[in-house]
């Protein structure tokens, strides 16, 4: 599911030693006075009881041995991390019980440093995935549970990584105080945990077969990144429940990414709270993907070494400068796949990687049989994979914004098995009875022509030139760390997202 150096012919495997040290300071001033009115007032002794326990470690972690916890307000650990996905991940609670309300005066965190970043990922949070922040109350009588999370990433480039095994040190320390008037009783609406919970193994989903009640309808984990320290997840169906309301805009999730974040597609403006739209109406508007197609390099998001737009991308550039420039914190950098990387011999001068997913090696793309029907989130090649930093992919992008792929289309389910060219594929969440644009190259058809998948306005997957006109929805990721305020997912009570 993400960019690889699998293709590599020397791929390097290391040994990283990674020493968590998680660390509970305890502060207390004593809540005691003498108090003289003609006689002896006695204060009850109050308790002051915060401290670790009940650690426990992710099945399909590394092996290693347990963290320890050390007179109940330090854990030490060393994990050992070896190629790319090995993550250790654990959980433990910070509990008050004490009679006295606690709150989080000051973290201390250890940072991967910027070259190290490029290769780790290192995250505590809450368990529920929200963010941990000064002032979270700790009431007496109440815990919290902690994640923490040491991974290495499936890098894009070997060449990044160190050259030889090497030892990284992190220490995060939590300073708990006696609570004043400054705690804060902290969000529990974390977006990312609604989706996990909703989860369910997807293995019975033939992906070859449009979405239905009996081929999938909720949020499925795509099986392959089950044992990944972030599962992918995903919406797929007649779902009514992936609604969200964001910077003033109605958006649907389409799925998790990587890193834990949030995929979203544009569906269109808000009416008074409400997200109901369909059609045009789920759009920025109308663009062609090139407004030249006779050549193969106008199936790129980019072309020419990636120093020249498409008009499509100029389109979704300004629309995010002109509405979200300012809602940039709460997005993250994620790739948007232009996968660009072809196979010969299926009947045109050029058919791509996504094309072939779909229909396989066959000309007829209306063919009862589906060869193919295999996901792929990434490319192979680092020019495919636009981003905005270079350390993750192309770094071409001068926003985090792009467009749904084919292969998300697919796992919303869509199909390019049309059995009667009648039928509507209305039955999913992606289905707006109006077409729209893919990021997706499909052929470079007759030496002449460039198509480019889409959802067509039956519903179904298809091709079209990339001249043609069709509709923009743009797609972005909010960080996994989000908050909502209120709503249950419905288009009549979207998650609101705080902003």
């Amino acid at each position: 599911m993400r960019s690889s150096i699998r293709n590599n012919k020397k791929r390097k495997i290391f040994l990283f030693f990674i020493f968590i040290f998680l660390s509970l300071s305890i502060g207390y001033a004593y809540l005691q006075q003498s108090l003289s009115i003609n006689n002896t007032a006695t204060i009850a002794t109050n308790a002051w009881n915060v401290h670790l326990e009940n650690i426990v470690v992710r099945e399909g972690s590394v092996s290693t041995p347990e963290p320890v916890i050390n007179d109940r307000t330090t854990i030490s650990v060393s994990v050992p991390l070896q190629k790319p996905f090995d993550f250790y991940e654990f959980y433990v609670d910070i509990v008050n019980e004490g009679t006295i309300d606690a709150k989080l005066e000051t973290i201390t965190n250890t940072s991967l440093t910027e070259s190290q970043q490029k290769y780790l990922n290192y995250t505590i949070t809450y368990s529920d995935y929200v963010e941990i922040k000064k002032n979270d109350l700790l009431a007496s009588g109440e815990k919290e549970t902690l994640r923490i999370v040491i991974e290495m990433k499936d890098v894009v480039d070997a060449n990044i990584l160190p050259n030889e095994a090497i030892t990284i040190n992190l220490n995060c320390q939590l300073n708990y105080m006696q609570n004043n008037t400054e705690g804060v009783e902290r969000s529990k609406n974390s977006l990312y945990n609604q989706i996990v919970k909703q989860a369910k193994p997807d293995t019975e989903i033939n992906f070859g077969e449009i979405s239905s009640d009996t081929n999938g309808l909720g949020v499925y984990t795509l099986s392959k990144t089950s044992n990944t320290a972030y599962p992918l997840y995903y919406y797929r169906g007649d779902v009514k429940n992936n609604n969200v309301l964001f910077a003033n805009y109605c958006w649907k999730i389409i799925r998790t990414t990587n890193t834990g974040g949030i995929k979203l597609i544009y569906n269109g403006g808000p009416t008074e709270g409400t997200c109901n739209n369909t059609g045009e109406a789920t759009e920025i508007g109308k663009s062609v993907f090139n407004t030249e197609q006779n050549d193969s390099k106008y199936v790129g998001y980019m072309y020419d070494n990636n120093t020249v737009n498409s008009t499509i991308k100029d389109v979704v550039d300004e629309w995010f400068q002109n509405n979200l420039l300012d809602y940039q914190s709460y997005l993250e950098d994620t790739p948007f796949y232009n996968e660009r990387d072809y196979v010969e011999g299926v009947g045109f001068p050029r058919s791509y990687a996504a094309r072939t997913r779909i229909w396989g090696t066959r000309t007829d793309n209306y063919d009862e049989t589906i060869p193919n029907t295999t996901i792929k989130l990434g490319a192979i090649n680092k020019e495919d994979i636009f981003t905005v930093s270079s350390d993750i992919g192309n770094g071409a992008l001068t926003y985090p914004v792009g467009l749904v792929t084919s292969d998300e289309i697919i796992l919303a389910g869509g199909s390019g098995k049309m059995q009667n060219s009648i039928e509507e594929n209305s039955q999913y969440y992606l289905y707006t009875s109006s077409w729209n644009f893919s990021i997706s190259p499909l052929t470079f058809y007759d030496d002449f022509r460039a198509t480019i998948l889409r959802v067509r306005s039956d519903g179904y997957v298809g091709g079209v030139n990339a001249s043609e006109s069709g509709g923009v929805r743009p797609v972005i990721s909010l960080k996994p760390t989000i908050t909502y305020i209120n709503g249950n997912g419905t288009s009549a009570s979207p998650y609101k997202i705080n902003n």
